[in-house]
């Protein structure tokens, strides 16, 4: 088993719907610079780590810390947006061709939302091969306990 785990400090940025712009005739789709930023900022944080990208099935956890607002001081689960599903999506991107060569090798994963309690907000990033292996029990916290 090999497992590779880094942060990237900074605000998470949720993938969004790409942009339609028409000039004359034609369409162009495009994805929104914050987004661009963002996913090129993982992009490199994760170069540091990876010598090349895993070939074979993965399991991904992701952590976001997010910014806790002052109406928020007791809670510890980010029940508000951004989607978390969007939050994953952006960083799976990003992850492609440094950490996997496809995001079709993640098999399984694991993410959650919660306020930052001291610190930046970021997200903590676990890859984890899982070559070889025909059960997930010694990897997933949800099937560890039960």
């Amino acid at each position: 088993m090999q497992q590779i785990s880094f942060e990237v400090v900074g605000k998470p940025v949720p993938k969004s719907r790409a942009r339609v712009v028409t000039k004359g005739k034609r369409r162009f789709a495009y994805t929104p610079k914050k987004v661009r930023e963002w996913e090129s900022y993982v992009k490199e944080e994760a170069k540091k780590h990876f010598e090349r990208p895993f070939d074979w099935p993965v399991m991904l956890t992701l952590t976001f810390y997010m910014s806790r607002p002052k109406s928020r001081r007791h809670d510890f689960w980010v029940p508000t947006t951004p989607d978390l599903d969007n939050l994953e999506k952006s960083v799976m991107d990003a992850l492609n061709g440094v950490a996997y060569t496809d995001d079709k090798l993640v098999v399984a994963k694991t993410s959650s939302k919660r306020y930052v309690k001291t610190g930046e907000p970021k997200v903590s990033v676990i890859v984890t091969s899982i070559k070889d292996q025909r059960s997930l029990v010694s990897y997933s916290p949800s099937e560890m306990t039960n």
